[in-house]
């Protein structure tokens, strides 16, 4: 995947592209782009190191030499979940074995501090494929150890909610099977259902009602999108998708959060006059 515009070939682009064409697929049933996935998905490979799971994010193009090791700590997230998606519609399984280094390194060295979206997304789809007791376990971890942070945060920041509703899915799957995982003994599911409730009506404040797009210079452009106040009230295509699919999840499963949301903080939103549903 190219940016010739920068001359660069970026590790998250190739990750993001395989996350688009096969969500493509999957919707209208096809194969049609299974090749190109899988020329992205080798791309990917050259760009890992397969000993520790580590990846070379930026080379120049033409030429192809390296340019920048590291850029973002997203391309990570976003390179692995794209080599699971990859074998779901491969079934090349050295797609499987690279992202399960890479998950191996993002446990060894403690991802959950990123609060990165993107590896939720990759540790919900690696489980469905390896039944790995430490991957759920850690898939967990990365909500928990960050429940009061991104509770108590006063930005309407566009991928928390994303993040905590793929990992409310990676819970369900856990629970729903029956699966007999330890670190669900000291997890809080209360705090995470609370977490996610408040989260999804905080980030209203970054949706352009009306009232807030009539002071903007193009109203009719940005009106019912969604922005970044701590940018200057940025509006930009992923952010706005970052927000969307926070949403859907959320109302995909709203009625099961609502069940775990404990009598205190059903008082304290009954105070303020929230309804609960």
């Amino acid at each position: 995947m190219v940016e010739r515009g920068a001359g660069e070939i970026k590790l998250g682009d190739n990750g993001v592209a395989i996350i688009m064409l096969s969500e493509y697929m999957d919707v209208f049933g096809t194969d049609k782009y299974a090749e190109t996935v899988a020329h992205l998905a080798n791309g990917i490979l050259e760009l890992e190191n397969l000993r520790d799971g580590t990846y070379y994010h930026v080379l120049n193009y033409p030429g192809f030499s390296r340019k920048e090791k590291y850029r973002i700590i997203y391309y990570d997230g976003e390179a692995t979940f794209g080599l699971i998606r990859a074998y779901t519609f491969t079934k090349d399984k050295r797609y499987l074995a690279a992202a399960a280094t890479a998950v191996e390194h993002f446990i060894k060295s403690d991802y959950t501090g990123y609060r990165d979206h993107w590896v939720a997304y990759a540790m919900n789809e690696i489980t469905k494929y390896i039944q790995e007791p430490r991957y759920y376990e850690f898939a967990l971890k990365n909500v928990q150890n960050n429940l009061k942070a991104i509770y108590n945060r006063e930005t309407s920041f566009h991928t928390y909610l994303e993040l905590l509703m793929v990992g409310w899915q990676t819970y369900r799957r856990i629970v729903d099977s029956g699966m007999r995982l330890e670190y669900l003994n000291g997890f809080d599911v209360k705090r995470f259902s609370e977490t996610i409730y408040k989260r999804a009506r905080h980030m209203l404040n970054g949706y352009f009602y009306p009232e807030y797009a009539m002071y903007m210079k193009a109203p009719d452009k940005i009106v019912h999108s969604f922005f970044v106040r701590h940018h200057n009230y940025r509006v930009r295509i992923d952010d706005v998708q970052h927000f969307i699919g926070g949403y859907y999840y959320y109302t995909l499963y709203f009625d099961d959060i609502v069940k775990n949301l404990s009598d205190e903080f059903l008082k304290q939103i009954e105070s303020r006059g929230f309804a609960s549903d």
